[in-house]
């Protein structure tokens, strides 16, 4: 009696020879690719953690020189004031506005308000680098002139006492980040 009475077919040899290969094959290629997804994991790395960040503050300008251009003041004419604005900032700061007040004059019989308006509301040099300070530091700030037109107009008939005579006066600038 034979044992195994069921004899396969070369076709059946065949197409089981190819079924085992090809399980072979699949078999080599999960371990190859688990292998790989092992290797990525390996080298996949992250972390976490806290960190800060504190933003600087800015130096208030400083105005190093102010003064008049041209001849001074000079009956019924307006005067353009000079400012040298210096900036120890690591950014680039604009002027927005520029005023003046407290404008004396020492010289007897020369009241500065009688016989000089301050016009605040003179407009600003235009453009941009007209009233951009660039960058600087606290070792080395950097400054720029400002000339200013019309802030200060002494009247048409000033005091005779007021010829030659000198004027103070304060100045304060607004100014904004001009970074880009």
């Amino acid at each position: 009696m034979e044992l195994f009475p069921f004899r396969p077919s070369q076709e059946e040899i065949r197409v089981r020879m190819l079924s085992k290969r090809s399980a072979a094959a699949g078999v080599t290629g999960l371990v190859v690719l688990g292998a790989g997804g092992v290797a990525w994991a390996a080298w996949h790395i992250t972390g976490s953690g806290n960190a800060e960040a504190k933003a600087g503050t800015g130096v208030m300008l400083t105005i190093t020189e102010a003064g008049l251009g041209g001849g001074g003041l000079t009956p019924g004419n307006a005067s353009t004031v000079l400012l040298t604005v210096e900036n120890s900032n690591a950014f680039p700061v604009r002027v927005t506005d520029i005023e003046l007040t407290g404008l004396n004059s020492p010289a007897r019989g020369c009241d500065a308000a009688a016989n000089v308006e301050v016009l605040n509301a003179a407009p600003l040099p235009a453009g941009a680098d007209a009233v951009t300070v660039p960058a600087g530091s606290a070792e080395r700030p950097v400054s720029t002139r400002i000339a200013w037109d019309g802030p200060l107009r002494m009247v048409t008939d000033p005091a005779d006492a007021c010829q030659g005579a000198a004027f103070t006066f304060s100045v304060h600038l607004d100014a904004v980040s001009a970074a880009s």
